[in-house]
């Protein structure tokens, strides 16, 4: 976990952060920790509230004595609707965990005009391209001091379930463009952990050598491929999860402009993000995606999102 633990209250330190959701991107996690539990946010809006709660682990008076912590969904926090409780929250009148739940809110509405956070997610787990051994696709993200996934992603995905899901409607040629990314990656998969330094370079923990900032792919897929039609469905993908891809805090003012000029193709996603946007090129192309996102939403009898 990071080191910039900042007093709450007296009694009370608070850590903040922010996390990448990947493979598929979905854009930004924003966390805030106290000793008591942590709050999640994937828009910077609605915080799911956890408790650290005390668990018995096992059946009967000889598990009495065994017991362990574990992370309790509390409820759900906003500025505009407070504090709604999960409906099974067994535990939802104890005392200790409404502190606790309490101090996490305390520190949100603290917290609120800091966002987003700063990554900290800089280990990352690369899919190599099979012919020119260099970066592909980015499969999976840690922290410094986080456990490494287990088992290890082998393939990477460009869409979540047949539909997608609210933040993300699901990219037309998704199934076409993983197999695509499949057959790049050959027959003997490639993947290395890279740590990613201040500058953009990275250090492969597996090959024990330094990689330049060029080589990894700004958008997190590779943009170079051997045939027009290959890259353009690559193109397409990364327009057309634009609003998320602005959530990334390494991108340059061209490169966010880009993204920015893409945001009409699937704005119903802009208004999922655009609070953790930590640079706007242009506000009116924002402001114009999350116009036509409501009038999409009324034409449709949709409810209009957060």
């Amino acid at each position: 976990m990071p080191d910039n633990a900042q007093p709450a209250s007296a009694n009370v330190a608070v850590r903040s952060y922010a996390i990448r959701r990947v493979n598929p991107f979905l854009g930004v996690l924003q966390v805030i920790e106290t000793i008591g539990g942590r709050a999640v946010s994937a828009n910077g809006v609605v915080w799911d509230i956890e408790v650290l709660a005390e668990r018995q682990d096992g059946w009967g008076s000889l598990n009495k004595a065994n017991r362990k912590t574990a992370y309790l969904r509390y409820g759900l926090w906003s500025v505009k609707d407070g504090l709604v409780n999960w409906p099974l929250s067994r535990h939802r009148e104890s005392t200790p965990l409404a502190q606790q739940c309490n101090e996490l809110i305390d520190g949100i509405g603290a917290r609120l005009q800091q966002l987003p956070f700063k990554l900290v997610d800089q280990r990352e787990l690369w899919l190599f391209d099979s012919d020119n051994q260099q970066p592909l696709a980015l499969l999976a993200t840690a922290t410094a001091n986080s456990a490494l996934p287990s088992p290890e992603p082998k393939y990477w995905s460009a869409s979540i379930g047949t539909q997608g899901m609210p933040s993300q409607n699901r990219y037309p040629a998704a199934s076409e463009l993983e197999e695509l990314v499949r057959q790049r990656a050959g027959f003997n998969i490639h993947k290395h952990w890279v740590t990613r330094q201040a500058d953009g370079s990275g250090i492969s923990e597996t090959r024990a050598m330094p990689m330049n900032a060029e080589v990894f792919p700004v958008f997190l897929l590779s943009e170079h491929w051997p045939e027009a039609q290959q890259a353009k469905l690559a193109s397409d993908y990364l327009e057309w999860i634009a609003p998320c891809l602005l959530t990334l805090q390494h991108l340059s003012s061209r490169d966010r402009a880009r993204m920015e000029r893409c945001l009409s193709i699937q704005a119903v996603s802009v208004e999922h993000h655009w609070h953790l946007y930590p640079e706007m090129i242009d506000e009116n192309a924002v402001l114009a995606a999350r116009v036509q996102n409501r009038l999409q939403q009324a034409n449709q009898g949709g409810r209009e999102q957060p």
